[in-house]
Order: structure tokens, then sequence, then C-alpha cells
């Protein structure tokens, strides 16, 4: 790198410190602790015939969250039991690379995430370019979040490698809790 190009980086730098924050935290996380109520009242309404006739347990919970911008920010959780086992709702954050939010479903055979993210998307893009030897080429932005006028909806996120979201249904839930507690 040049002494040029490193001067061009610094008064960059310099400008970006000056630039306010246009992003308001504050409604960012309660857009967040909302989507997250939202989650929760769904899966209320599915597990609601086995929640009213007791084969399904379901209790409040707290978890403390710590995210940059937000700070320490207390979120609620749920806690389901099914005969001996428990499940966990567990809110992640909503500061993640390509998604508004995270939710784990923690049981005794595995987790399953669920994710907030744009109502048209259906996985995680990340894409690479290199610059030829003579000079640098103009990178393309990378697809860190759905364009803000979309719709954000809960979907599941697959494993790694090939990540996938999954429509979030009904019987798309019962197949993820199948899963952490079966095994």
């Amino acid at each position: 790198m040049t002494k040029h190009e490193f001067e061009t980086f610094l008064e960059t730098k310099a400008s970006e410190a000056k630039t306010p924050n246009t992003i308001d935290w504050g409604a960012r996380k309660q857009e967040w602790l909302g989507s997250l109520q939202k989650f929760y009242d769904e899966v209320e309404v599915w597990l609601s015939d086995y929640l009213k006739s007791d084969k399904i347990g379901m209790e409040p919970g707290e978890v403390t969250l710590e995210e940059e911008n937000l700070g320490v920010y207390r979120a609620q959780s749920r806690v389901l039991t099914i005969g001996a086992d428990r499940v966990v709702l567990r809110p992640i954050g909503t500061l993640l690379f390509g998604v508004r939010g995270r939710v784990d479903m923690e049981g005794p055979n595995g987790t399953v995430k669920f994710i907030l993210t744009g109502k048209r998307s259906n996985g995680i893009r990340i894409s690479a370019s290199a610059a030829p030897a003579s000079g640098r080429a103009a990178a393309p932005a990378p697809e860190s979040e759905p364009d803000a006028s979309e719709e954000w909806v809960w979907k599941i996120a697959t494993a790694p490698p090939k990540v996938r979201f999954i429509e979030l249904t009904s019987e798309a839930f019962f197949d993820a809790l199948m899963e952490v507690v079966n095994g």
C-alpha cells in the first residue's frame, strides 16, 4: 500500500467517525423484542391443545443478552416440558450476520435454530472476488441482510455447511421439536 493510499484510508476512517449514527438502537431492540414475543405467541397457538391437556408444559423465562450498541438487556425465553424432557427456547440476539434475530430450541438431543429473516430469503449467500495483481477490482457489496422494506418472518435454519432457510409452519415446528427431544 502506498503512502497516498494509506492517507486516503485514514481520511475515510476519520469521515466515518464524524458521521452520526443513523440507527435508532432503542427502536431496533424493541422491534427485536416484539418479534420475539410474536414468535412465542405463535408457538403457544401451535401447542395450545397440548398445553390445555397438560401433555406439554410451557413456562416463561428470562435470559440476559449483551450486544454491541444495545448493551445488556433482558429477553424472554420459554421452557417446554414434555414428559421428563425439558426444551428451552433461548433467544441468541438480533445483531447477527444475514438475519434480524435468532432463537435456539435446545433439547436433550440437539439444537434447532430459528431465525428472523426476510420473507423471500431462503439461505445465506456469501460471495468472494479476487483483485487482479495490477490493481484493485471493485467487489460487489455482500448481502448481509434482506432489504429493509422486506417483511420479516421466522424460519428454521438448516445445519451447515449449506445453510438453507425453511418456512416456519406448525408442521415444521413439530418436526423440529421431535428432533431435539427424540434425536
